[in-house]
């Protein structure tokens, strides 16, 4: 759990802002626990009117994120995945 609260954590909900963009790029979300920080963190940032935006969420934790999240229920959060190596 402290690994999820210090990723909370890390984000400054005081400072007023027009939009967020979470870089997930390096990240994989392994688990319904992951998914539900990242609820929180989103719901948080709109609750203060920001845009959010999942950036470079891999294949696997995009599936996880559209299975189990809230947010895109109450909220919207722009999702855009990791582009594909085709060659």
């Amino acid at each position: 759990m402290s690994l999820r609260k210090n990723f909370f954590d890390a984000f400054n909900f005081e400072e007023v802002v027009d939009q967020v963009v979470i870089d997930l790029s390096a990240a994989h979300l392994w688990d319904q626990g992951a998914v539900e920080m990242l609820d929180r963190i989103v719901a948080k940032f709109h609750r203060t009117g920001a845009e959010v935006e999942l950036l470079g969420l891999n294949a696997e934790s995009a599936k996880l994120v559209d299975k189990l999240a809230t947010y895109s229920k109450k909220h919207t959060a722009k999702v855009t995945p990791a582009p594909v190596d085709v060659s």
